[in-house]
C-alpha cells in the first residue's frame, strides 16, 4: 500500500511544572480544537482504538499520585 494512504498517528506525553501551567493549558486547547478531526480504528470491533487527550494532575515527583482531570475521547468529546 502507497505510504500516502496511511493514516498518521501522533502520540504525546508531556509534563508541564505548575510554574508554567499556562504552556500545557495553551497546548491543551489547541489538541482540544484539533482532535475532532481525528478518527476511531476499527470501531465497534474488538481491536477498536479510540484516540484520547488527558488531563491529569502528576504527583510523581512528589511520590504523590496522578489524578485524571480531563478525559476526551475521539467521537465521544469530554467524557471527565
Amino acid at each position: 500500500m502507497p505510504d500516502d494512504l496511511r493514516d498518521y498517528r501522533l502520540r504525546v506525553d508531556l509534563t508541564f511544572p505548575p510554574e508554567i501551567k499556562q504552556y500545557a493549558e495553551q497546548l491543551r486547547e489547541i489538541l482540544v480544537k484539533l482532535y475532532t478531526y481525528a478518527i476511531v480504528l476499527n470501531e465497534g470491533q474488538l481491536n477498536e482504538e479510540r484516540g484520547f487527550i488527558d488531563i491529569e494532575r502528576d504527583g510523581h515527583r512528589l511520590g504523590l499520585s496522578c489524578d485524571i482531570i480531563a478525559r476526551w475521547e475521539v467521537g465521544k468529546g469530554r467524557v471527565i
